[in-house]
């Protein structure tokens, strides 16, 4: 599997995720926060963005930056579960917004489904 996946860590201790989801085939290159002014990745390079939110920060916020610069699909983790903060994050531009506690099973399922209907939402070639 070739999909790139970008992590970004808004959180301020380290993750499992990015391991879980390079267990299951895809290229993953993790963002933190402290980074973040520094190496601002061009994010249209990537085929699937997931925002692990910080509880204390406001996750619509994140996605509504990201989505100035790309219309790459974006899942919002976060353990804020809030159903006000849910929306605003899919008003804002998330594709899906995950509450903690979950199954890497989940998530997997998730990022599948997406990266599944950008696929079939592509242009097919002309064929001369």
């Amino acid at each position: 599997m070739n999909k790139r996946i970008l992590f970004i860590n808004n959180y301020t201790t380290a993750s499992t995720i990015p391991a879980s989801i390079a267990a299951a085939g895809y290229r993953v290159d993790i963002l933190l926060k402290s980074e973040a002014a520094s190496r601002e990745p061009d994010m249209r390079h990537y085929d699937l963005i997931i925002l692990l939110e910080n509880p204390y920060a406001a996750s619509w916020i994140a996605c509504e930056k990201i989505r100035r610069s790309t219309a790459t699909p974006l899942i919002v983790i976060s353990a804020n579960a809030s159903t006000e903060t849910c929306v605003k994050a899919i008003n804002a531009g998330a594709d899906y917004f995950i509450r903690k506690p979950f199954g890497p099973l989940e998530l997997l399922a998730r990022m599948n489904s997406l990266l599944q209907r950008v696929t079939y939402n592509q242009p097919m070639p002309l064929i001369s």
